[in-house]
């Protein structure tokens, strides 16, 4: 915004004073005047510029909009937007300026109360300046960039539905690619819950600014939202063959999609590159049942065993792998550091271990007691099969 507003002083600053339609309407007085204050602005003396035209006082309807006008553009170039928005307002209100000049000064008034973020005042003029663009012969490139900024104006007043239709104006006018109505028209698509579009949309940012992440990670979430997860998927996989430098939250979503596909090596490989400390139990946690989930035994008890060190719960899938794998003793030993570890459930994974021990004495006694606290088929089952063992034996 500033930098539009800069083009336009500067414009409109050597037009106002250097143009002959000037000299020629100018009374002779406030042609001096105006005149003196220029050559001060072009010497860096912009505060003596102002003083000058303050301390002017023309007569003519035509002089005192001519002199307004260019206090606005001296104001606003010293910092002091609310003044120049004032200076402005005269200028425009005195209708002294016919066509083109006009429409321009009523243009820098309209992207100054949009920079200062008063965006209703500012669609006021904006609205107007639409409705003279023929009659002013105005170049296609204004006519845009008016519908730009009043595509601007509705964003602040979070109007999505008259943004969009700004925008519409604006691409008919201009239909470059361009980061900022591609960015605004997004901003509405996603408010109005128009997702297709938004995707659209996002592709054309991407394909502008393919270096940016927020656009990989934007992409890949519409598709989520519109349960796309291939290509949700596809999208952060190609932004890390980019070279896109994926964040932790995107690496989170990568390792999910992968997960929900069912690629769980992948998705542990992907909760592996997390940057998180030692202490993220969740993560661990994903990651060894995604490694559980691939047939990765060891690796799956490693992160099991990191969980483990944070959660004691988590000793009972030690346990299992521990079993799984036949050490026994190790997994007695896992199964020990539990909390529950004279809960019924705790007690017949004990009385495997004790049966891959070949201890069936002892498996039959933590079998009884697994079933009195909690009768089951599986304890009567175990109670059965060791009866007939230490009857054998």
């Amino acid at each position: 915004m500033k930098r539009l507003l800069v083009i336009s002083a500067i414009t409109l600053s050597s037009w106002f004073v250097t143009g002959a339609h000037a000299a020629q309407e100018l009374g002779m007085r406030t042609a001096t005047q105006v005149s003196k204050a220029y050559e001060l602005e072009q010497q860096n003396k912009l505060t003596e510029a102002i003083r000058v035209l303050e301390d002017t006082q023309p007569s003519s309807t035509y002089d005192k909009a001519y002199v307004a006008r260019m206090l606005g553009i001296y104001y606003w170039q010293a910092e002091q937007p609310q003044r120049a928005i004032r200076q402005l307002q005269i200028a425009v209100d005195s209708q002294a300026f016919m066509q083109a000049q006009g429409w321009q000064t009523e243009r820098m008034l309209a992207e100054l109360l949009l920079s200062e973020q008063q965006p209703e005042q500012a669609l006021g003029h904006f609205e107007r300046l639409v409705k003279h663009d023929q009659a002013h012969q105005i170049s296609s490139q204004q006519l845009a960039n008016v519908w730009l900024n009043t595509a601007r104006a509705h964003y602040l007043m979070q109007q999505w539905a008259p943004l969009l239709a700004s925008l519409k104006h604006y691409h008919q006018l201009d239909n470059t690619p361009k980061i900022s109505p591609l960015s605004l028209q997004l901003s509405a698509e996603m408010q109005l819950s128009r997702l297709p579009s938004a995707i659209v949309t996002t592709q054309k940012l991407l394909a502008l600014q393919p270096d940016h992440v927020m656009w990989w990670q934007q992409l890949s979430s519409l598709y989520v939202q519109t349960r796309q997860y291939k290509l949700a998927l596809a999208t952060l996989v190609s932004a890390e063959r980019a070279g896109i430098q994926i964040p932790d939250n995107l690496q989170l979503s990568k390792a999910q999609l992968y997960a929900q596909q069912g690629n769980p090596e992948k998705a542990a490989i992907s909760y592996q590159t997390l940057q998180v400390d030692e202490a993220d139990i969740d993560t661990i946690v994903k990651q060894a049942q995604q490694w559980q989930m691939a047939r990765e035994w060891s690796k799956a008890q490693s992160a099991w065993l990191a969980a483990a060190r944070l959660n004691n719960q988590y000793y009972e899938q030690v346990a299992r792998l521990e079993l799984q794998q036949g050490d026994f003793q190790s997994a007695l030993a896992s199964l020990d550091k539990l909390s529950s570890s004279d809960q019924q459930p705790t007690l017949l994974l004990k009385v495997r271990a004790y049966v891959g021990l070949k201890e069936y004495q002892q498996a039959q006694t933590v079998a009884r007691l697994a079933h009195q606290q909690k009768p089951s088929p599986q304890s009567a089952r175990w109670l059965e099969y060791l009866d007939q063992l230490t009857t054998t034996d």
